[in-house]
Parts: C-alpha cells; sequence; structure tokens
C-alpha cells in the first residue's frame, strides 16, 4: 500500500487500498487521539467541513476519506456490501498507522458503517457518535426496491434516480458555506459511470438492508456511544431511531428540535458542541 499526496490539495492525500485508491484528509495535533468521520451514502468527505475546525481545536486528530465509489475515491467492480465499507476503514488505518483505538463518528449511511465496523473490530473502537444512523433504509422505499431490480433499476436511475438524488443532496448542501462550489462538485460525482455502479449495487447488497443485527451486536460490547437525530427527519424515520435505542438502551441520545437529515450543515453549532462535548468526555 503506497501513499500518494497531491501538493496544493489542501492537505488530501491518496493510500492505495485493496479496493483501489482512497481519498482522504488527516488534520489536527499528531498527539491527539483519533476521530474518524464516516460520510453518508451519497455525499462524500465534505460533508463534515464544518465539524473538522472544531474537532481539530479541541486537540483531536480527524480523518476523514471518500467512500469507495464516492468523491475522488475509485471505485471498485460490485458487490457494495457492508464488508467491502468495513474493509476499506480497516485498511486505511493500517495504512495510516493509527493506533487504536480510534473514536468513530459516522452519518447516515456512515453511521451504519461505523456501527458495523465496532461490531466486527470492538477493539479497534472506542467512543461512537452515530447521527441519523440508518437501520433498515431499504424498508417501506419502493422507489430503492424497483432501482434494486437489475435492467429496470439502470433504466429508472437514468429516468428519474439520479435527479431525486440530486434534488436531496442539493437540499442539504444550501447550509454550507460554497454552497454553490459543493452542489456543483456534487453533480459532477452523481453523472458519471462509477456513481451509479456502487449506488445501485449498495441497494443489491446488504449495505442500506436491515441493521439490526449489527446493533444488536454493538449493544452487547457495553462502550460509550451517542446519537443524534433531528426531528425533521424525513429519511430516517421516528420509529426506526426508537428501535434503535432499544438495541442500544445506554446510549446518549439527543433530539435536534426542527434539524432534517442534514444536520452537520443544517445545525453545525448544535451538531459541534455536542460531538466534542462527548467526545472528550465532558
Amino acid at each position: 500500500m503506497t501513499k500518494r499526496t497531491e501538493p496544493n490539495d489542501g492537505g488530501s492525500a491518496f493510500v492505495d487500498l485493496s479496493a483501489g485508491r482512497t481519498h482522504y484528509e488527516l488534520v489536527g495535533p499528531e498527539t491527539g487521539r483519533t476521530v474518524v468521520l464516516l460520510h453518508g451514502g451519497t455525499i462524500p468527505m465534505w460533508t463534515w467541513d464544518q465539524q473538522i475546525p472544531a474537532l481539530a481545536d479541541a486537540g483531536f486528530r480527524v480523518l476523514r476519506y471518500d467512500m469507495v465509489g464516492r468523491g475522488r475515491s475509485d471505485a471498485p467492480e460490485p458487490p457494495y456490501d457492508r464488508r467491502l465499507y468495513r474493509v476499506q476503514l480497516l485498511e486505511l488505518l493500517d495504512a495510516l498507522s493509527l493506533e487504536p483505538p480510534i473514536d468513530l463518528v459516522g452519518v447516515s449511511f456512515g453511521g451504519g458503517t461505523s456501527a458495523n465496523f465496532a461490531a466486527h473490530h470492538p477493539d479497534r473502537v472506542d467512543r461512537i457518535v452515530l447521527i441519523a444512523p440508518v437501520f433498515d433504509y431499504m424498508d417501506g422505499k419502493t422507489i430503492l426496491a424497483l432501482l434494486a431490480t437489475p435492467v429496470l433499476g439502470e433504466l429508472l436511475m437514468r429516468l428519474v434516480g439520479l435527479k431525486k438524488i440530486e434534488t436531496r443532496a442539493c437540499a442539504f448542501l444550501q447550509g454550507l458555506p460554497q454552497a454553490e462550489r459543493y452542489i456543483r462538485l456534487f453533480r459532477e460525482q452523481i453523472h458519471g459511470p462509477r456513481f451509479t455502479k456502487a449506488f445501485l449495487s449498495m441497494l443489491r447488497t446488504d449495505a442500506l438492508g436491515d441493521y439490526r443485527d449489527v446493533y444488536k451486536r454493538l449493544g452487547e460490547q457495553g462502550r460509550s456511544m451517542m446519537l443524534l437525530w433531528g426531528t425533521a427527519d424525513d429519511e430516517i424515520p421516528a420509529e426506526h431511531i426508537k428501535a434503535l435505542r432499544e438495541f442500544l438502551p445506554g446510549i446518549e441520545y439527543h433530539a435536534l428540535e426542527g434539524v432534517s437529515h442534514g444536520s452537520v450543515a443544517e445545525a453545525p453549532d448544535e451538531v459541534n458542541e455536542l460531538l466534542t462535548g462527548f467526545l472528550t468526555g465532558q
């Protein structure tokens, strides 16, 4: 595995892993405790732009990266299942020689991936923050079931799928500084063939399915965890959050009143205060 850093790229770099090249950024004091930020299913690592300064200023060594098929990371051949995303993170930590235990912060699909990683590698993780995490994302979503159908899914993706994904993401990105730039970058990402390949494969594997087994396993570990969820979130329903809390009975829970699924951009000050407070043990 050979790390390659591109000059004049704001500190971001690349590392070669078994699934191809992974784009990442590692900032903050080298002596700080490592916090890894995992983005959601469609918007890449710049999801976290408003969290990075707060965490670095609090003394953390902060790692964020583009999951395979997203942003500037490579898009390997399918399947894009839970194992692929778990192994990508495991190999990235090893390639960068980041000693355990680390803390994980995951939003949406990144929350499910964080939980799955910790469930399989309990000795590598200490604290976990789940922000509107997936629980059973395919549940009740007819359009996703249709997209998961081979051939039909490819057709629907071109006709309506990409437009829906773009509209949804743009609504979240409006809360970020440089929103126009991010929207342009997002549109460039989703209209390339690599995005469609990765997204449709996720729908056809266990990546966005039922995570009850993962949360049950995680709950048995007895670790320190925090859950954030916006009361105006129309992506992750309240009944899923209720069920999740039953699997994780000791989890610290905060409802963000009136906040949508894009909480990290929509309510960054509130999210950052909760994150730094929890991760520093205050």
